[in-house]
């Protein structure tokens, strides 16, 4: 498995929450930006997490994105 397939696999494991931190983080990551099928590799992952969720699971995903603000100051 090449190094960015091992990526893709181990962004698949982190819940969802985790996922959609490192979306906005890469998103914002001034060399990983660049990589736009690896950004579109990482949102469909996502997605597909997302629809496989139970409805517990998805029900925390969605209060915590309501909350969610990527790059916000500390």
């Amino acid at each position: 498995m090449s190094s960015i397939e091992n990526r893709l696999e181990a962004f698949r494991k982190l819940p969802l929450r985790a996922q959609l931190a490192l979306i906005a983080s890469s998103r914002a990551n001034p060399v990983l930006s660049k990589n736009q099928e690896y950004i579109e590799n990482l949102e469909r992952i996502h997605a597909d997490c997302v629809q496989e969720a139970t409805p517990e699971q998805k029900a925390a995903y969605d209060k915590a994105k309501a909350n969610f603000v990527p790059n916000a100051p500390e």
